[in-house]
């Protein structure tokens, strides 16, 4: 099971403590009592000086034992936290990577929507060396951290952050334009957002576009989503994925979008 670690501050010009949680649900809803707790599920593993980026933690999987520094943003929003359905990315990648003998993204161009801290796309940058050039992509007010996450881990000679407004394609950067690779890893959360996503993905992508969605189902408006999704797309559900009877428990799901 991938172990991922978030960092709370106690003083913020002093000490950051690491801690670490297993498993696929930490953002799962339950009747629990400890609900309203975020920490009630973690475990205190180390702690470290706080570095010029501020929050910092090693987030650490099977596949990357080094692990990927994280700044967090923690304060407010839900760009700058971790998210389940990006572990579950991040673990088929890295091991389908290994299967197809390290040639998943090589001389491909991948391009991650609403990145957020940049984890998923960091984390495959990290982890699959035939990987140079991956695109985080988000709004303005993720910039900055994704920025700090990738000077964190030296990646600037192959990743890069720019700014994508879903629905929005007046500015696209051309660094951002024809990708083989879209990562989407938990985007459909907000209603308002189905139709600019699906817009999106369907100015991005080619016939021959790859786009891997990790996705956990919270209501049932998602249906929308992909009803809207499916005029465009076909949709295959990950199955050669080891740790799929893991997650699906926790309404996980990963599939493999293409054009029609």
């Amino acid at each position: 099971m991938s172990s991922i670690s978030l960092a709370h501050t106690e003083d913020d010009n002093k000490l950051v403590l690491r801690l670490e949680a297993t498993g696929y649900d930490s953002d799962h809803s339950s009747n629990s009592s400890n609900d309203n707790d975020p920490f009630h599920r973690l475990n205190c593993v180390d702690s470290n000086p706080v570095p010029n980026y501020g929050t910092v933690s090693k987030i650490t999987y099977d596949m990357l034992p080094g692990g990927v520094e994280l700044a967090e943003d923690l304060r407010g929003g839900c760009g700058g936290r971790i998210w389940e359905a990006a572990t579950v990315m991040i673990d088929y990648l890295l091991w389908k990577n290994k299967q197809v003998e390290y040639t998943l993204f090589k001389g491909r161009k991948v391009l991650e929507l609403g990145a957020g801290t940049g984890l998923v796309g960091l984390a495959l940058a990290l982890g699959c060396s035939n990987l140079d050039n991956m695109v985080l992509t988000d709004q303005i007010p993720m910039m900055n951290l994704m920025q700090q996450n990738i000077q964190l881990n030296r990646v600037q000679d192959k990743v890069e952050a720019k700014i994508l407004d879903w629905g929005e394609f007046e500015d696209v950067p051309e660094t951002c334009r024809s990708p083989d690779v879209i990562l989407a890893s938990d985007c459909v959360y907000l209603e308002v957002a189905f139709k600019p996503l699906v817009d999106t993905l369907i100015s991005l992508a080619t016939k021959e576009t790859d786009i891997y969605m990790s996705y956990r189902k919270r209501r049932n408006a998602d249906k929308r989503f992909f009803a809207m999704a499916r005029k465009h797309f076909t949709f295959t559900e990950v199955l050669d994925d080891p740790k799929r009877s893991i997650y699906t428990k926790d309404r996980l799901k990963l599939y493999l979008m293409k054009k029609k």
